[in-house]
């Protein structure tokens, strides 16, 4: 057992600090029984910390505050591999991130392909709620950020400098696979989308007849 200690040792210190990870990071290395037994020891000798059953990190330290909480991303990010979903902050945090709106919000909240749920983990209330997108295999993870941010924002308050920014943040691949999936978005969207994904030459078109 001691050179598999070594080698989930080494891992761990491989990472940078301030990595939060579960046993099935380690699950090419040993059995699960003997990877829990590991992290228990490790968790004793303080050189890990556990933050939730089954949920760990290797401390980020300061030289003046000392040890540093476990980012909230992060811990999202680990309960979501645990059953192996996909996770993404949540739709106001795209809107701000996109550029779409200046609200930052108060609390991490994230979007997740598998079931919605809330837990509290190292003080942290995070609450992960299940997005019908991410199911969908054919869209990339950028493709569906933008729909969940427009899907926050909400049909009324769409504007024409976000439908612009939209464009921009879209490669013109991403705009021929929203191109391809449009049955897929709700009907209120569909024609923000087309906005979004018509060619330069389509809207010089319609300007014209305009």
């Amino acid at each position: 057992m001691r050179s598999i200690s070594n080698s989930i040792l080494r891992r761990i210190r491989g990472k940078q600090r301030g990595w939060v990870f579960t046993p099935k990071d380690f699950i090419d290395l040993a059995h699960r029984n003997t990877i829990g037994v590991i992290l228990y020891r490790l968790t004793q000798k303080g050189i890990i910390r556990q933050l939730d059953h089954g949920i760990y990190d290797f401390p980020a330290t300061h030289p003046k505050l000392g040890t540093l909480a476990a980012s909230p991303d992060k811990i999202a990010n680990a309960i979501a591999s645990q059953s192996g979903d996909i996770i993404q902050p949540s739709g106001a945090s795209l809107a701000n991130q996109l550029g779409l709106d200046t609200q930052v919000p108060a609390k991490p909240m994230y979007i997740t392909s598998g079931n919605s749920k809330k837990k509290k983990i190292a003080n942290y209330p995070i609450t992960l709620t299940h997005s019908k997108f991410l199911n969908k295999s054919s869209l990339n993870p950028n493709t569906v950020k933008v729909i969940n941010a427009l899907h926050y924002i909400g049909k009324n308050s769409i504007t024409d400098d976000m439908i612009k920014k939209c464009r921009t943040i879209l490669s013109p691949k991403n705009k021929v696979q929203l191109k391809k999936n449009l049955n897929q978005l709700p009907n209120w969207m569909i024609p923000f989308i087309l906005k979004i994904i018509r060619t330069d030459n389509e809207r010089n078109t319609s300007s014209k007849r305009s």
